[in-house]
């Protein structure tokens, strides 16, 4: 029983840290044909390592839409955002503030091209979301 509740804990440690994220995914997709999984494991393997990283002060709002183009295609438009925490000060309500990230649309052919697409437009942004914002 030790033993187990030992390997447990390990296993807990050593895929459990791995890829977990102390920033928050809020995810809006209407997009039949990717699936909200992939697309949040698209947008959380592909996020600036600074960004990851973030406490629970920042907020990642992300929106992934599809829709009929042309017969074999799909338009698509996406939007992933960081946002900062900001209390005001007379009244202590809560804002979420937006301090940058990435945007793209376009028309695709499969879902897996519209995934690409995304993972890369957030490689190519890393600089687009700013800490320094406030």
């Amino acid at each position: 029983m030790i033993k187990l509740t030992k390997l447990a804990l390990l296993a807990i440690m050593v895929f459990g840290s791995s890829s977990a994220s102390a920033v928050e995914l809020v995810l809006s997709a209407h997009a039949a044909e990717i699936s909200q999984d992939l697309i949040k494991e698209t947008i959380s393997s592909h996020l600036p390592k600074q960004v990851v990283k973030l406490d629970g002060g920042y907020k990642i709002y992300a929106y992934l839409e599809t829709a009929d183009y042309q017969p074999g295609e799909r338009l698509f438009s996406y939007s992933v955002q960081l946002h900062k925490r900001v209390v005001e000060a007379g009244t202590g309500k809560v804002y979420w503030v937006s301090t940058g990230g990435v945007r793209g649309h376009g028309v695709a052919v499969s879902g897996d091209t519209i995934l690409a697409n995304l993972g890369n437009d957030l490689v190519a942004g890393a600089e687009s979301f700013k800490l320094d914002q406030m």
